[in-house]
């Protein structure tokens, strides 16, 4: 087992952490006139409300875990890494907005 693979459970928790906090700081900036960056995101936040935001936050886990089902199990935990790090970074990005637009 890899040293990363170890830490698969915790990365999964990072996931979730990352996740909810980028969802709710994404309510919160549109919510005080902030315009998402994300062209998809934008689009369904316009069509479908704020529903849309967790549609492809979901969307975005059935693929990291359809794709972790189908790797070699010393690689499966790239997969939250893979999902982390860029919701981690929009929640860094949404953060930095938001007390620069207050």
């Amino acid at each position: 087992m890899s040293a990363l693979s170890r830490h698969e459970p915790a990365l999964w928790g990072i996931v979730v952490v990352s996740m909810v906090a980028d969802t709710v700081l994404t309510y919160y900036g549109v919510e005080r006139g902030l315009v998402e960056g994300n062209p998809i995101a934008r689009y369904g936040l316009e069509q479908f409300g704020y529903a849309s935001l967790g549609v492809l936050k979901l969307f975005a886990l059935g693929v990291g875990l359809a794709g972790r089902a189908v790797l070699p199990a010393g690689y499966t935990a790239v997969v939250p890494l893979g999902l982390a790090i860029p919701w981690t970074i929009a929640s860094l990005i949404n953060v930095t907005l938001i007390v620069v637009a207050t």
